[in-house]
């Protein structure tokens, strides 16, 4: 089976920092890698951001999830088809304007 990798830029509502993490981190987590097809998850805080002309607002947080599988996209529609029940819920400080998620597979690594 393939490997992916889902990248998740994010931010809260100014102010609700710590209930953000603690969501984030104590649930969420832990909800997205019940889905099947997702193997592991981290959660980081963004130190850098650089943009390109593309005026995004600044992402407080970068989540990395490991996939495994034959079609990536449909782990992705199995995410979404649960996001925001009671089997997914969503934290009221998450800021889903512009937030970004992304798919990649790898090509190379190093070393």
């Amino acid at each position: 089976m393939a490997r992916f990798d889902l990248i998740v830029l994010s931010r809260c509502t100014p102010g609700e920092e710590k209930e953000f993490e603690d969501w984030y981190a104590n649930q969420h987590l832990r909800d997205v890698c019940a889905i099947d097809g997702v193997v592991s998850a981290r959660f980081t805080k963004v130190r850098y951001q650089k943009d390109y002309d593309l005026n995004p607002p600044p992402y407080g947080y970068l989540a990395i999830y490991e996939m495994e599988g034959d079609d990536p996209n449909a782990i992705m529609e199995s995410i979404l088809a649960v996001s925001g029940s009671d089997v997914m819920p969503l934290s009221p400080a998450l800021v889903r304007d512009k937030m970004i998620q992304a798919i990649g597979e790898t090509i190379a690594t190093y070393p």
